[in-house]
Order: C-alpha cells, then structure tokens, then sequence
C-alpha cells in the first residue's frame, strides 16, 4: 500500500506571492459614541418611545405612583439596542457605561449616574417589544429614504427559533412529536435580496403554516412603505395558486415560487419551467439567516415568552440596519454586511459579581 503522506515540494526561488483578493473598503472601526451620533439614535429611540406610549390606551386620570423615574425609556431602549450590537449582557453593559462617560452621556443617562444591570432588565422586560419594532420600522424607513432598500426584488422566507422553555404557551410544535417535531417559533422575513436586508417580519408559533404570512408582509410593504415590488421569491412551502394569483394581479410583480409536481400537473405550469434559474437568488435569505444567528445573536436566549422572542427579534433586525446605515453615511458601502469590520470591537470586561 502507498503511502498517503507525501514531501513537500522545494520552495520557488523567487517570493512567495499571495492570491489577488477583491478591493473592500478598509475597517472603519467606529465606536459606540460615534454610531449613536451618527445615527441619531438617541432621537430616533425617544420618538419610538413616544409612539409606543400614545398608542396605549390608559384610563383616563392614570398617574404613576412611586418613585420618580431616573432614567428615560429612550435610554433603556438604546442601551438594549447597543448591547444588541456588540453581544453584551445587561451586566456587561453597564459596566461599559461605567468606565465610559463619554458613551453614558451620549446615551442620556445623568451625569455621574450608571444604571444598575438588574435595574437595566427588569427596564427592558418592562418596555414590551412595541418600542422596539417601532424603532427597527423607523431604521426600515430611514433606509427607505436612503436608497438602501428599494422593494424592487423581494423574497419570502421564514426561520425556525426554538422555545427557550417548554412551558411557553405561545410557541408549538413545528410537527408531531413522535416525528421529531421542534418546539418554538418561526420568523416570517420579507428581505430585500439586492440590499440583504430585513424589510418587515411577523412572527407565529412553529406549527403555523409560512403561505398565509405572506400576504399581511407583501400588502405592508406595498401600502406602507410605498415599495413597487416588481419580482416575489419564495420556496415550495409558499406555492398556492392564490398566492401567484394575488402576487402577478393584484401586485403587479412577477412570482417565482416553486411548484409542487405531485400535485401540480406539469402541463398546467409548463409557463414555469424557468423557476430553477430564477430560484437560486433567494438563496441570499439563507446566508442572512446565518449572519443574523452568528453575528447579531438571533436566538430564543433568555426569552421565557411571545413578548420577550419578539422584543429581540425585533432588535436583532434593527441592529443589521444600524450598521447598513452607518456604513451608507461613512461611504462605504462594502462594510454594511460587516459589523466586525464597521464596529470598533468591545473592550474585555470583567463582571463584578
């Protein structure tokens, strides 16, 4: 028998040369201060705050009892945002802020004054998630404006996030248990494909079918935002013929979804054989998935419930297009699906316990 491991060759007389790579705009870095100036966030989480709360419906002469507030809601949604961002724990946060000022000042928290990390979550988990997909459809709105997301290609996708327990009420089994089901929720996404961003999301328990989610995330984007909505992608979990009706007449756009041949007769759909060319550019959802999972930390992580799930997935998304728009503002437009290349890493903290 020969031997599987063979000598290297001897080295070129000349230097070794590396392989060419593709021209990227070089890191930028920026710091936590400078995106919340950037980006106005501060602002920008005020006005969602003010949303949130006038869309509340409070019995008339309500006051608050107890002890004056210290730190403003706008603060608390944009210290989760940036812990969101850098993938920090409410401890690790605060202890940021602490040996920050300049960011604490920026963030709007009183001169001389941390928040406590408990204070902090229990702030959080008070705030519901309505502030925080206000904010992320406010970045959506900005990103409209900025020509980042034009709405012309489209795909529709949805994503599995587990329960993190299984006495959640609101979350199901994606299929019968004794069939190796999974139990959580799904995340319905309509992405712009050109921008690989977020547009709008839903989300349901996993049992639910992904078909009827489309039609509320299409309308919304049409009606909403104002999107022309030209080409409609999706898998075979969304094909119906309602949905292509609804899709090529009432949209006006065109539908690639695959068919299901078994039944689906193909002398029916021969006007569809051009699908498999056509279907691999949704594949871009996938890889977003992956990068909202790896690098935004899209997960059920320490959410007991439907509010805390949707709280961070709305957070997850509005992170990715903070650092689109930050990127479009500095100019560099290579960066805006890099967040290790656009934010300045955080420095090591050590928790104090």
């Amino acid at each position: 028998m020969s031997e599987s491991t063979r000598p290297l060759p001897p080295a070129a007389s000349a230097g070794a040369v590396p392989p060419p790579r593709r021209r990227q705009s070089a890191p930028l870095h920026l710091t936590a201060a400078q995106l919340v100036a950037l980006l106005g966030l501060l602002p920008l989480a005020a006005g969602a705050v003010r949303f949130a709360a006038g869309s509340r419906r409070l019995p008339a002469g309500a006051a608050r009892r107890g002890r004056p507030r210290v730190y403003g809601d706008a603060t608390v949604l944009l210290l989760a945002l940036l812990g969101r961002l850098w993938q920090l724990s409410t401890r690790e946060t605060c202890e940021w802020l602490r040996r920050w000022p300049a960011l604490a000042d920026a963030c709007g928290l009183p001169a001389g004054r941390v928040i406590h990390h408990a204070h902090l979550s229990r702030r959080v988990r008070a705030l519901g998630p309505h502030p925080c997909a206000i904010l992320y459809l406010a970045l959506v709105w900005q990103a409209v404006r900025a020509g980042l997301l034009t709405g012309r290609d489209v795909v529709l996708d949805s994503t599995f996030l587990p329960a993190w327990t299984r006495r959640d009420p609101a979350a199901g089994w994606s299929r019968p248990t004794d069939k190796g089901g999974r139990f959580g929720y799904k995340v319905h996404v309509l992405l712009d494909r050109h921008a690989r961003l977020p547009l709008l999301f839903l989300l349901s328990s996993a049992q639910r079918n992904d078909g009827p989610w489309a039609y509320p995330l299409l309308w919304a984007a049409r009606l909403a935002f104002r999107l022309p909505l030209r080409v409609v992608r999706a898998d075979g979990a969304y094909w119906s013929w309602r949905l292509h009706r609804f899709v090529t007449r009432a949209l006006d756009a065109r539908c690639i979804v695959p068919f299901n041949p078994k039944w689906t007769p193909r002398g029916r759909v021969r006007w569809l054989v051009y699908w498999p060319l056509s279907y691999a550019a949704r594949a871009v959802i996938e890889r977003f998935f992956a990068v909202a999972k790896r690098y935004y930390g899209l997960g059920p992580a320490y959410a007991g419930d439907r509010d805390a799930v949707l709280r961070q997935v709305a957070l997850t998304f509005a992170a990715t297009l903070a650092v689109a728009l930050a990127a479009h503002r500095c100019r560099a437009p290579d960066l805006r699906l890099s967040p290790t290349r656009l934010l300045a890493p955080a420095p090591p903290v050590e928790e104090r316990l």
